[in-house]
């Protein structure tokens, strides 16, 4: 999950970052800072006692990048098909 919020928020920042507005500025920024909370999230220690509170930071901003980009932040696939209608 963590890794899919980190290649979700370095694709983002690299299509944003040739952009150099006003708008896509703050963009960027929120997405430095999910970049930089997740880069010292610490994987490797199952023990640490912060785990699901700085997990739960990181949804929070996954969440809040999303919004900015007008983008739905569940990405759950559809199990049913489209039917077609005459």
């Amino acid at each position: 999950q963590v890794g899919c919020y980190l290649g979700f928020a370095q694709t983002w920042h690299c299509l944003l970052h040739k952009c150099t507005d006003e708008k896509n500025s703050k963009k960027i920024r929120v997405l430095n800072a999910l970049i930089g909370m997740i880069q010292k999230f610490p994987y490797e220690d199952p023990t640490y006692d912060k785990l699901q509170e700085d997990l739960e930071k990181i949804r929070g901003k996954y969440k809040q990048v999303c919004s900015m980009l007008n983008i739905q932040s569940d990405f759950r696939a559809s199990t049913e098909r489209p039917s077609l209608t005459f």
